[in-house]
């Protein structure tokens, strides 16, 4: 690295709560949160079936090739 991306990179630090969340605002946090875990589950199942779907058709596609050279 030159020196210059050494004096303009600044590691960035996360953010911290000032203040501890009222129960409403913990409440919808929570929601929130189990939304996004939802949403991930669901991607992760999708993603899982269509892996499935794939190897499926290429174990039907190797073993038609099988067939045919009989």
């Amino acid at each position: 690295m030159r020196f210059y991306e050494f004096a303009t990179t600044k590691p960035k630090k996360p953010k911290k709560s000032s203040k501890p969340l009222t129960p409403e605002q913990s409440v919808v946090a929570a929601r929130k949160r189990d939304v996004d875990q939802a949403k991930q589950a669901l991607n992760r199942t999708k993603d899982h079936q269509k892996r499935r779907r794939e190897l499926e058709k290429a174990i039907k596609a190797s073993y038609i090739f099988k067939l045919q050279d009989r």
